[in-house]
């Protein structure tokens, strides 16, 4: 495995990017890209903070500076493909005929991207799902807006983007959404199958959105 550039060596290519906003937004897209390509090599554990920076062409120590920990990338990477989920909503809208189902296709997209990659599955799961250290209270991990905006793409698919959400329909869409963890969660560890999974988050979309 080869090494990743030492922190005094200055790249060609970051030398003609430099520091514009371009340049920063092009690193840290090499990045995440890079964390997802090894997720999808092995998982959560093949995601080497050494390899990603080797993998996106910036020293090690620039790959610290914009994510102090492997945690901080994934769960970036996480928040990369949900935009991703977000971008392909908007662009092929849920043709069901009801809100419910609707916000159930937006679930059951997540989880054939999920489906598509088992190895960025794990990764992102293990960071986003795994309970902190026993007695670790107040010391959880950070979050990002994952949640809030998984739920904010399914509501938009299943009523508009102009439709105020009522703390009922956000509670639903929350529930769901614990529902899609599991059912991605058991499918990863073999206990269910991928077309049991689908049809399970279609259905619990269904029944709570109603």
């Amino acid at each position: 495995m080869s090494s990743a550039v030492e922190d005094d060596d200055v790249l060609p290519e970051e030398r003609l990017s430099g520091r514009t906003s371009e340049a920063q937004a092009a690193r840290v897209e090499r990045i995440i890209r890079a964390a997802i390509e090894l997720a999808g090599q092995g998982g959560y554990e093949a995601v080497q903070m050494r390899e990603v920076a080797r993998i996106a062409q910036v020293a090690l120590a620039t790959l610290y500076r914009y994510y102090p920990s492997k945690n901080q990338l994934l769960l970036a990477a996480v928040r990369y493909e949900i935009a991703k989920l977000d971008q392909d909503v908007t662009t092929r809208r849920p043709r069901g005929a009801t809100p419910e189902v609707r916000a159930g296709e937006v679930f059951a997209r997540a989880f054939q991207a999920m489906r598509n990659d088992p190895g960025y599955a794990h990764a992102a799961l293990s960071v986003r799902q795994s309970p902190v250290a026993f007695g670790a209270h107040g010391k959880s991990r950070p979050r990002g807006d994952h949640d809030t905006t998984f739920v904010r793409i399914a509501a938009a698919a299943a009523w508009g983007s102009d439709h105020e959400v009522t703390a009922e329909q956000d509670l639903a869409l929350q529930m769901v959404e614990s529902l899609w963890i599991g059912c991605t969660i058991d499918w990863l560890n073999g206990r269910l199958t991928a077309e049991a999974a689908d049809q399970r988050i279609r259905f619990a979309a269904r029944k709570l959105l109603t």
